[in-house]
């Protein structure tokens, strides 16, 4: 087995527990780890993920993609909250 094979399923099984929430700058969001979208408006993006629910403030807010386990989320983001 090669290191880039371990690596890989190290990352399986770090990334079945958890959800893995990428930022870029201010206009892009991804979520991997999904589990459901709770609600969703331009406004907002509250989602249920692996780790718990995830909150997603901001304006002109959409959902550039979407898969059953990944989220890309695109417009002006002003916050991010973890809820428990």
């Amino acid at each position: 087995m090669g290191k880039r094979e371990k690596v890989s399923e190290f990352e399986k099984n770090v990334l079945g527990r958890y959800s893995l929430i990428t930022v870029v700058g201010k206009s892009e969001l991804m979520v991997e780890g999904l589990r459901g979208i709770l609600d969703y408006s331009g406004e907002a993006l509250r989602v249920n993920t692996v780790s718990g629910v995830v909150l997603v403030m901001g304006a002109e807010l959409e959902i550039a993609s979407l898969t059953a386990e990944e989220l890309t989320l695109k417009g002006k983001i002003s916050s991010l909250e973890f809820l428990y």
